[in-house]
């Protein structure tokens, strides 16, 4: 953190700055990055977890549901009385169900399930591709793959996923759409939370470039979301000054 905030302060050497708002992932709460970013930066800053920035750069408070889908997946919302609400977000080991790091595995699963029938498999199917991008077509070869490759090798997938989907795959497209609904339940259980009903959905992250994903999300969620093209950076030092 030291090391970035020395990077940030240099980049801003030649510019009188008046204050700093930042989200950071998984950030602690004790104080202590406020006091380190301050004594960098020598201004005041806010400091609040990068969901959250994501959230107000789209919304003001009880406004409306932030429906965040990039490597994990989360919903999030604060309401009208500033209280924070957060559905999913439980990391790739419990959820994040509709992510990328979801979408890649479904897909490594599903060339696992064809690999054990000893089926051929077909030209430019969405098997035959992503084994042409782990550079096996057997079980070693896969596991060797999945279990030597941090989280978001195997969540980088899912632009292979989409691509395929997009040419008319249709075990990528039932993917892709079987995404659309995980995140969705996202939306339901965050509106059984909330006292307010049918609030806007902003749809952000990198999944929600996705047109078969987006389209799958409309269906589900009629006419309340959206994608966000909100510049969360700029929306950040918007809310500093």
């Amino acid at each position: 953190m030291e090391q970035v905030l020395s990077e940030i302060s240099n980049q801003i050497k030649n510019y009188k700055i008046s204050g700093a708002y930042m989200g950071i992932t998984g950030v602690t709460s004790d104080g202590s990055i406020e006091t380190l970013a301050e004594s960098i930066l020598g201004v005041s800053i806010k400091v609040v977890s990068d969901i959250e920035l994501a959230y107000r750069a789209n919304f003001s408070e009880g406004e409306g549901i932030l429906l965040y889908a990039g490597t994990g997946s989360v919903a999030f919302a604060i309401d009208n009385l500033s209280k924070s609400h957060q559905i999913g977000g439980w990391g790739y080991l419990l959820g994040d169900e509709g992510a990328g790091y979801w979408i890649g595995r479904e897909a490594i699963r599903h060339a696992m399930f064809e690999i054990e029938t000893k089926i051929e498999l077909k030209p430019n199917s969405l098997s035959s591709e992503l084994l042409n991008v782990i550079g096996g077509k057997d079980w070693s070869s896969v596991k060797s793959f999945v279990y030597s490759q941090d989280r978001s090798v195997i969540a980088a997938l899912s632009t292979l996923v989409d691509t395929s989907a997009n040419a008319g795959d249709v075990d990528a497209i039932r993917i892709i759409r079987k995404a659309a609904g995980h995140l969705a339940y996202l939306v339901k259980r965050m509106d059984d939370s909330l006292t307010e009903a049918s609030l806007p959905v902003k749809f952000t992250g990198g999944i929600s470039r996705s047109t078969i994903l987006y389209q799958e999300l409309e269906r589900i969620v009629p006419k309340r979301i959206s994608v966000s093209t909100i510049d969360i950076a700029q929306r950040a030092a918007q809310l500093a000054g």
